[in-house]
């Protein structure tokens, strides 16, 4: 039997249809190299002569019933145990009537199975070594499939996919377009300039634990993102980093600030600082830039933020040697009136700094009361302070104490770049930009920078190395911790707040 009998016992295959690439091929045993030789040697014209006659290929009984055996799993789709019983036919015996459909066969089967590199470079020997089989037009099919596939995978693999996770429903839909409309204008800037293009994939957290690690869950599965931005909240936040760290992939909290979201994990960030850290860096600022060497702190008992806030001062000066000359806890928010009264003239007076954390609803009147009541006590320390008082309506007497605070978002109006960012917001959403507008396209946009410089696996690494980033309205340095400790400085001066460093 030549050739066309092989074929004809071989038609029991199904034609491919997709491709894709992976790991390296098995090779043809080196008997197959030494039919050209051997004919060469010989005097045939061609190696494919002998195949075609089909009194010089010998039928080898054993070969022709692995060779069924094949083809039964073939058509079953179990196309691993397929290709491993057709490599068995055309590597463990001699050439004989079933070689060359067992390596034809092996092909496909691989690209069946979704490896399509083994199965084209499979397919480029056969179609090489046997230039006149009754099989090469068929190989040349498959074969063209599986390198269009390998080219699809390519291009694929050079698309970023960003997962975005933020809530839908109604109180937060706002919120959320916001941030979102910022972030894809950070994603268009970035397809504009570089050669790998973004992807959004969106999941709606349901604004809940259990939606977020859903979401999350959804984003790092099926989906197969790069790294995910969001979700909007502390606790939802917490819960999605957990499915983000158990599945490897790099999840950057936007607005989160409770330490507890990325404390302890590698592929979890907090771009917004947490509540702890703008203590910290308040303290750092106060004995390194102001020289502040001996400082008081007033905080509101039960108000965790005020706490914490205080709390991370108070450790971070007496780390920097600084004397921590008292550590007010006063009884509620009315207090803040008393404050002098409290504490005590002498004492104020003995410090060069005092932070006052103010949070809650009524925090404008409180900082109001407080400065009141270190005005009627005659006492000048530098006042240190947080974002709660930006827009204090006393200007003047916060000016009087040169109060110095921290803030997690400052916009330069006048810098242009924010002028073509405006424009572009208010040509996408018909409207200015707010907070989460910037805070979306600043977060993006540094994301995206260490991503096009780094693979999934090196991501975490490539943040941590990354540079301070200064944004549009945010800054942004986990060159520390996973949380970001890159903060503004304000201060009050004639009258008016301006940005101290």
């Amino acid at each position: 039997m030549g050739m066309t009998g092989i074929l004809v016992s071989a038609a029991r295959y199904r034609p491919a249809d997709d491709a894709s690439f992976s790991s390296t091929p098995g090779t043809l045993r080196p008997w197959l190299c030494l039919v050209f030789l051997l004919a060469v040697l010989g005097g045939a014209a061609q190696p494919a002569t002998a195949q075609q006659d089909g009194d010089q290929v010998p039928r080898i009984d054993e070969a022709e019933a692995i060779f069924r055996q094949a083809l039964d799993a073939f058509d079953a789709q179990d196309y691993g145990m397929a290709f491993r019983r057709f490599r068995i036919v055309y590597e463990a015996y001699p050439l004989h009537r079933k070689t060359t459909a067992a390596i034809l066969m092996a092909g496909k089967a691989l690209y069946r199975d979704g490896d399509a590199v083994r199965a084209a470079e499979l397919l480029t020997e056969f179609v090489r070594a046997y230039p006149t089989s009754g099989y090469q037009d068929e190989a040349r099919r498959t074969l063209e499939l599986a390198e269009r596939k390998l080219r699809g995978d390519q291009e694929a693999a050079r698309v970023l996919r960003l997962g975005i996770a933020l809530p839908l429903n109604p109180d937060e839909a706002p919120l959320t377009q916001a941030l979102f409309n910022g972030i894809r204008l950070a994603v268009e800037a970035h397809n504009r300039t570089e050669d790998r293009a973004v992807q959004m994939i969106f999941r709606d957290t349901r604004n809940s634990q259990i939606g977020a690690r859903q979401a999350v869950s959804t984003l790092t599965g099926t989906a197969g993102v790069d790294v995910i931005l969001g979700p909007l909240y502390s606790n939802e936040a917490e819960a999605a980093a957990g499915a983000a760290e158990s599945a490897g992939v790099v999840l950057v909290a936007p607005l989160a600030t409770d330490e507890g979201v990325a404390r302890g994990r590698r592929y979890v960030f907090q771009a917004n600082p947490t509540i702890v850290s703008r203590g910290v860096l308040m303290a750092r600022l106060a004995v390194e830039d102001l020289g502040a060497r001996a400082v008081g702190v007033a905080a509101e008992r039960g108000n965790s933020i005020s706490e914490r806030m205080a709390e991370g001062f108070q450790e971070e000066a007496l780390r920097l040697g600084a004397d921590v000359a008292f550590f007010e806890l006063l009884p509620s928010s009315r207090d803040w009136g008393q404050l002098s009264e409290r504490v005590g003239p002498e004492a104020l007076r003995a410090i060069d700094a005092l932070y006052l954390p103010v949070s809650g609803r009524n925090a404008g009147r409180s900082i109001e009361a407080a400065l009141n009541s270190l005005d009627r006590a005659n006492v000048s320390p530098r006042v240190l302070g947080n974002s709660e008082w930006d827009g204090l309506a006393s200007k003047r007497l916060a000016s009087a104490f040169g109060v110095v605070y921290t803030e997690d978002f400052f916009v330069d109006e006048a810098d242009a770049a924010v002028e073509a960012f405006d424009r572009d917001y208010r040509r996408l959403a018909g409207q200015a930009p707010g907070r989460l507008a910037y805070v979306g396209y600043d977060v993006a946009r540094f994301l995206l920078a260490q991503l096009t410089r780094a693979d999934g696996a090196s991501l975490p690494e490539a943040l941590r190395r990354a540079e301070p980033y200064q944004g549009l309205g945010t800054r942004i340095d986990f060159r520390q911790s996973n949380a970001n400790e890159a903060i503004f400085f304000l201060r009050f001066r004639n009258d008016e707040a301006v940005l101290y460093r």
